[in-house]
């Protein structure tokens, strides 16, 4: 049985290939390779995992990464550092949702969560390990992380998600974005790196 949770912040769109980007101060190298707009707003949970939806007022968009290692070595890849800046709302998102592109979507990153107070069962609290999305702030610009109410509206009980670091080599990803409709564009970030500029396409 799934269930559907409610998102208390929103803060969608498609894109062409491009060429890879090396990520100074990092062994990392990236490449947009496609996007596409996908469906509703809801949190469900299932046997696969979770997933996060977008409703008739914001799109939920999946971005697809290759990424590399300079040197061919596992190297750690902090997804928190991946942003999606918006000039018009002068707004900065985060992303929903990651995992490695394969058939069997359960191999990802572990969902983290910000607050140790009635976590959900998919969540783990871990104060070691910081939400980098919070260090690449850009002035005049509102940061649009996830957060999630798993309580009421009388008693909410937030949290805000975020994701554990992890190890790649040489890996495509898939990244979600949730975000109001009217965005017709934006930019991807790793840290303070533009990785490419993104248009949508409905």
């Amino acid at each position: 049985m799934k269930t559907v949770l409610v998102f208390l912040f929103f803060c969608g769109f498609a894109l062409s290939a491009n060429s890879q980007v090396e990520i100074p101060g990092t062994n990392l190298k990236m490449e947009m390779v496609k996007a596409r707009k996908i469906g509703m707003l809801s949190v469900q949970f299932g046997a696969s995992g979770y997933m996060i939806n977008s409703g008739k007022d914001n799109k939920r968009v999946q971005v697809r990464l290759k990424i590399r290692s300079r040197d061919g070595d596992k190297t750690i890849l902090d997804p928190n550092k991946l942003s999606l800046v918006n000039d018009a709302f002068k707004a900065r998102f985060s992303i929903s949702e990651i995992y490695f592109a394969t058939f069997f979507r359960g191999k990802g990153f572990q969902m983290l969560t910000s607050n140790e107070t009635e976590k959900p069962i998919f969540a783990d609290y871990d104060v070691s390990v910081a939400n980098t999305f919070n260090d690449y702030s850009i002035e005049g610009y509102k940061d649009c992380p996830i957060a999630l109410n798993f309580g009421t509206n009388r008693k909410p009980i937030v949290h805000t998600i975020y994701f554990r670091p992890n190890t790649i080599d040489k890996n495509v990803l898939d990244i979600f974005f949730v975000v109001p409709n009217e965005l017709t564009s934006g930019k991807l970030y790793f840290g303070d790196t533009l990785i490419s500029e993104i248009e949508i396409r409905e």
